[in-house]
């Protein structure tokens, strides 16, 4: 493995751990959401995501975000970083009501990462 990968897996994991001090959330707690150790976490963190699967790196990527909603499914994630105006013409009603439901999940990530950089000030 050349140099520029072994970087490119370090900075990985340097990326968890900013997601997490983002986020205001311990080694622990970010562990136990993703249902992995906290030293194996601890690990990838400080040496970086070489041989983790893609699903993997999601679950705790995802382990440092709130919470979905009940109705929520990996299907709407992407909506997360479009919004109404991605939608050529007038919205329906069934198209404004969905919209505005992903504008209160976008809503609560951001009260969250604004939790964490005030409990890290």
């Amino acid at each position: 493995m050349s140099d520029a990968q072994e970087d490119e897996f370090r900075h990985s994991g340097e990326y968890l751990r900013s997601l997490r001090e983002q986020a205001g959330m311990t080694l622990g707690e970010v562990a136990d959401r993703a249902g992995v150790d906290p030293a194996w976490l601890d690990d990838v963190e400080r040496n970086g995501t070489h041989g983790l699967l893609y699903s993997e790196i999601c679950a705790l990527v995802r382990a440092t975000q709130p919470p979905r909603p009940e109705w929520w499914d990996e299907g709407y994630e992407h909506d997360l970083n479009l919004g109404p105006n991605a939608v050529v013409g007038p919205l329906s009603p069934a198209q404004q009501e969905y919209w505005a439901r992903i504008e209160a999940v976008r809503t609560e990530i951001r009260r969250h990462y604004e939790r964490g950089r005030r409990a890290s000030a």
